[in-house]
């Protein structure tokens, strides 16, 4: 029963980890969310095996499913890492260009911008840190609100960068 129920966690954990894998945009937490899908792929495989094979395998195949297991563990700690360090890099850009900024009014979307990239980061973090299916929903909901809020103000910060204000003449 037990393993039939990791059984299927796990398949739910490969889907979702293809979806972080096909939105994700940097090359480092692209690398890290493929080795994580590997070896969990690998685990689905040897316990498909473990059923099949014959009695005098089975703790072989039982001592390889334990030592992939580690290694996903590894592995889904290490995307963990990556993302925060993708999500401070995102904030470091967004403070550089906030210091570079001189009109008032893209210091200001700027700063949205820079506040909604840092309400993802936290989100980000809860979900992380989440235990229950309700809170890990909840947190889910929350996170995709900040996103879409996040690329609605950078479209913003992007259709002002090198326009002029209209009232005063100077450059956004």
């Amino acid at each position: 029963m037990a393993s039939a129920k990791f059984q299927k966690q796990l398949k739910s954990r490969i889907v979702e980890m293809k979806k972080k894998l096909a939105a994700a945009k940097s090359p480092e937490r692209k690398k890290a969310l493929k080795a994580e899908l590997k070896l969990a792929k690998r685990i689905v495989a040897l316990k498909k095996k473990l059923h099949e094979a014959p009695r005098a395998l089975r703790a072989i195949i039982r001592a390889k499913i334990a030592k992939t297991k580690a290694s996903l563990k590894r592995a889904t700690q290490k995307v963990v890492r990556v993302t925060a360090k993708v999500d401070a890099k995102k904030i470091a850009k967004i403070l550089a260009k906030l210091a570079a900024a001189k009109s008032p009014a893209s210091k200001k979307l700027i700063k949205a911008q820079l506040k909604a990239q840092k309400k993802v980061a936290l989100l980000r973090k809860k979900l992380i840190l989440a235990k229950t299916p309700k809170a890990i929903a909840a947190i889910k909901k929350q996170l995709k609100a900040a996103k879409a809020k996040l690329a609605k103000t950078a479209a913003k910060v992007k259709n002002t960068h090198g326009k002029t204000c209209k009232s005063c003449g100077q450059k956004l």
